[in-house]
C-alpha cells in the first residue's frame, strides 16, 4: 500500500505539490511556469486532486498525460480520492438492486467524473486505485494527512493517513510532508524556514477570494487560496496564487 523510494538516481529535484482540488489552471501554471518540470524531476502530490475546484476530471487527465510522457510523478491517494472509490465500490454492490443510489449527487462539484449515465468513468477509478497511501524516502515521509502515532502500527493505519488532523508531533527521525488541512501561508512559510520534522503545505488552493471578501480584509488573499510546492532537497517553497 506504500512505495519506498530511497534515491534520485535522475539528478533531478524532488518536489511536492499540496492539494490542488480541480484547479487545473493553477496546477499548470505551478508546474510549467514556476517549476518547469523536467523529466529528471521527481513530483510527488499529496493527494485530494477532485472536488471543491471546477475541473476535478482535467486534473486527473493532467496526471495522465504527464505519466505517459515519461514525467516522474508520484500521486497519493487523498481522502477525497478514497471517498470516490468507496463510493464507486458501493455504487457496484448496488448496481442491480432496486436500492440504488444516485451517485451524481454524492458528487455534485465533480460531475465531470461521471458518464453520461451519471456513473463513475472506469478510467478515473482504475487510476486513483493505483495511488498508494504515502511513500518513504531517505529523510522524509510524504503522505496526505499524516500518521496516527497513538497507534501501535501507525504505517498500516491506512484510514488515519487520510483523515487524521492536527498532527502535532513526530516521533520518527524523518520529516512528514503532508496536506489535507488547510494552513495559513505565513505558517508553512515558517515551518519551511525552520525546518520543522512536520511541514504542512496545503493552503487552501481552491479558496479563491472574491473581491469583496479581499476588501473585507486587505489581508486575507496574502494568507489562503494558493498552491504551493516544496523543494525537498533545497526546501525552496514555490507559491501559485489561484488563477481557476
Amino acid at each position: 500500500m506504500y512505495k519506498q523510494i530511497l534515491s534520485n538516481l535522475t539528478g533531478g529535484r524532488r518536489l511536492v505539490i499540496a492539494d490542488v482540488h480541480g484547479c487545473l489552471k493553477t496546477m499548470k501554471a505551478l508546474v510549467e511556469s514556476k517549476i518547469k518540470l523536467s523529466q529528471k524531476d521527481q513530483l510527488f502530490l499529496l493527494g485530494d486532486y477532485i472536488n471543491k475546484g471546477k475541473n476535478s476530471a482535467g486534473v486527473l487527465d493532467y496526471i495522465i498525460e504527464l505519466i505517459k510522457q515519461n514525467y516522474k510523478l508520484y500521486p497519493l491517494r487523498g481522502n477525497h480520492e478514497q471517498r470516490f472509490l468507496d463510493a464507486c465500490h458501493e455504487f457496484k454492490k448496488l448496481k442491480n438492486t432496486s436500492d440504488q443510489f444516485p451517485f451524481s449527487t454524492q458528487w455534485k462539484s465533480s460531475l465531470d467524473l461521471l458518464d453520461e449515465r451519471g456513473q463513475p468513468q472506469q478510467k478515473y477509478i482504475e487510476l486513483l486505485e493505483q495511488f498508494p497511501y504515502y511513500y518513504e524516502l531517505d529523510k522524509f515521509y510524504v503522505v496526505h494527512a499524516g500518521f496516527n502515532f497513538d497507534s501501535s502500527t501507525p504505517f498500516t493505519d491506512y484510514s488515519s493517513m487520510v483523515l487524521v488532523r492536527n498532527l502535532h508531533s513526530n516521533p520518527t527521525s524523518k520529516v512528514i510532508v503532508h496536506g489535507h488541512q488547510i494552513h495559513q501561508l505565513h505558517e508553512i512559510i515558517h515551518k519551511v524556514k525552520t525546518r520543522s520534522t512536520i511541514i504542512p503545505l496545503d493552503n487552501g488552493c481552491y479558496k479563491k477570494l472574491s473581491l469583496r471578501n479581499v476588501l473585507r480584509n486587505a489581508f486575507l488573499w496574502r494568507k489562503i487560496g494558493n498552491l504551493c510546492c516544496l523543494n525537498l532537497d533545497t526546501f525552496e517553497l514555490l507559491v501559485q496564487k489561484n488563477i481557476d
